[in-house]
């Protein structure tokens, strides 16, 4: 029988010598085992076979030469990474950012020139993108809008066909393809933007049958007071003052969730751009956070001392808004966890204003246009009707006195607008405590006459019911239930204020503005349509101290950029 050649080697490799310390036990052939490979070798070579073995691995010089290289060329370049400067990280991200600009522009913009491409679209857009990141409104776009607004006015789409009570508030999706619409009966309806054409109701739970309690997750039960739309058209969020907040999906038309949280009515809700973070406010006095990702709760924050009425928010992670009858304006540093706090409550200062009206002079050729509440009147009439009106106020000895902020719209990351009771806007800056700015009665003043028994009613402002600005730029809508949605641009250079540019017609009280900038198949286009939606009703939003006569109805308005001014801007 043959030895085992392994075991034998085996054997006399591990055998251990009488001291106890292992040891090499001599060979009986002679010859070193590394002698015996290699002629092994030898002899597999000497017959033709060129393929290698399993056991024939080769040493770790062997290893080292054979499979070193590519694990270094691996590791370089991850060593380049490590050894990135910041510097030379945010060269490279802007050299890409750069090459992308490019290249979507030659293939939008083949007839272009390259050196005016390089020279102005993208350094327009560049600045732009600077200019929005560093949080302050930089285009100038409503000049472009003047003219266009009479042909919205003319070829405004009303949506007559749906809710039964007051449309409360609205929302438009930022592709511009859909309209949610909400109201008193509870009912939440969306709309074709373009068709106008009614796509699903989401109807209120009838709350006729008090006996059976209701099922929260079919819908609200009661007033629906804010709509929220997120900023990838995915979600849109509803509350109401049946103290919910409800989550659906624009895509699927279906209902994903319900929040509970609030002790009182959700009064106003605000996705925060680029991301599902959802704010809200409400009557209890607090600010709610909300992944809507996760479909769940964030945190609290509280010190309004009275109902919040409205909210904004923008980019950062930061919100503002309006306690109501506190007469305060907020601003939360979410991440900082800090506030801001604003002191409203302006007043009709008579002595001020008496004084610089007299300085002006009045022109009786525009007088009379000035007094008539045309879609058309140029800036220079509506700025002569407004000095009447002040004029009048002073002589019977008026003053106006903010005691309710109601409704708050961002511009930029630094700047918003407020409106309240007293029927006067507000600019305010993050860095002052008071506003930088105030237009007393934007929306004129309701004259009383006098009554049987010689009492005359006192002159009322028209209280500012909807604020809403397109975000960076120097446009912004207010309205009242003075029938007119009233468009305001911003002044240029560093002095803070803002005029009237245009008008647009809605009669009855417009609880809630939304405004979007159409998408454009340019991407370096800096002009883009405007969709303007306003739900109109007969009472205010949040009460029924006051009733017209008009339709409870969502109008839609299209404003297009006018040619001539747009190569101005």
């Amino acid at each position: 029988m043959a030895k085992d050649r392994f075991l034998a080697q085996g054997v006399t490799g591990t055998k251990r010598p009488r001291g106890g310390k292992p040891g090499r036990a001599p060979q009986r052939g002679g010859k070193p085992a590394a002698a015996a490979a290699a002629k092994s070798i030898n002899r597999r070579a000497a017959r033709g076979d060129g393929s290698e073995s399993e056991d024939n691995v080769g040493d770790i010089g062997d290893l080292e030469h054979r499979y070193g290289t590519d694990s270094d060329e691996a590791s370089s370049s991850d060593d380049d990474a490590l050894m990135e400067t910041a510097a030379e990280k945010r060269l490279r991200l802007a050299k890409e950012y750069i090459g992308k600009v490019k290249a979507v522009t030659e293939a939008e913009s083949g007839d272009y020139d390259a050196a005016q491409m390089d020279r102005d679209l993208i350094a327009e857009r560049l600045l732009t993108d600077a200019q929005e990141r560093s949080g302050r409104w930089s285009r100038r776009i409503a000049s472009s809008f003047v003219g266009p607004a009479e042909e919205a006015a003319a070829g405004a789409r009303v949506l007559r066909t749906g809710h039964r009570l007051p449309v409360t508030s609205v929302a438009v999706t930022p592709d511009g393809r859909f309209v949610y619409s909400g109201s008193k009966d509870g009912s939440l309806i969306k709309w074709q933007r373009e068709s106008g054409a009614k796509l699903k109701v989401f109807y209120g739970q009838n709350r006729a049958k008090k006996r059976q309690a209701p099922n929260h997750r079919l819908g609200h039960c009661d007033h629906i007071l804010a709509i929220a739309v997120s900023h990838d058209s995915k979600y849109v969020a509803t509350g109401g003052r049946d103290r919910r907040i409800h989550i659906w999906s624009v895509d699927s038309d279906t209902h994903l969730a319900v929040f509970h949280q609030h002790k009182d009515s959700v009064t106003g809700l605000a996705f925060r751009r680029g991301s599902n973070q959802l704010y809200s406010c409400s009557a209890d006095r607090m600010v709610k956070l909300w992944n809507i990702d996760e479909l769940g709760y964030m945190d609290t924050l509280f010190g309004h001392q009275d109902s919040a009425t409205a909210i904004s928010t923008l980019h950062r992670e930061q919100a503002v808004t309006t306690g109501g009858r506190d007469k305060t304006v907020r601003l939360w540093k979410i991440a900082d966890e800090a506030q801001l706090v604003f002191r409203a409550g302006s007043t009709t200062d008579q002595h001020r204003i008496t004084k610089a009206l007299t300085e002006s002079q009045r022109d009786d050729t525009t007088a009379d246009a000035a007094h008539l509440p045309v879609q058309g009147a140029s800036a220079a009439a509506a700025a002569l009707a407004h000095a009447d009106t002040l004029r009048a106020l002073a002589a019977a000895g008026v003053e106006f006195t903010e005691q309710c902020v109601d409704c708050v719209a961002m511009i930029d990351e630094e700047t918003y607008v407020t409106g309240g009771d007293s029927g006067a806007l507000s600019l305010w800056s993050m860095h002052k405590k008071k506003p930088v700015y105030i237009y007393h009665a934007a929306h004129g003043v309701r004259f009383g006459s006098g009554s049987d028994d010689g009492d005359s009613t006192p002159p009322k402002p028209h209280w500012i019911t909807a604020v809403a600005a397109v975000p960076f730029t120097d446009l912004f809508f207010s309205a009242s239930s003075d029938g007119w949605i009233r468009m305001w641009q911003m002044r240029p250079g560093k002095t803070p204020g803002f005029d009237p540019v245009g008008a647009l017609p809605a009669v009855g009280f417009v609880n809630s503005l939304a405004v979007c900038e159409l998408p454009a198949a340019d991407p370096m286009a800096s002009q883009l349509d405007l969709v303007l939606a306003a739900a109109v009703g007969q009472e205010p939003r949040l009460g029924r101290w006051e009733k017209v006569k008009a339709r409870n109805v969502v109008k839609l308005f299209q404003l297009s950029p006018s040619p001539q001014n747009k190569a101005h801007t």
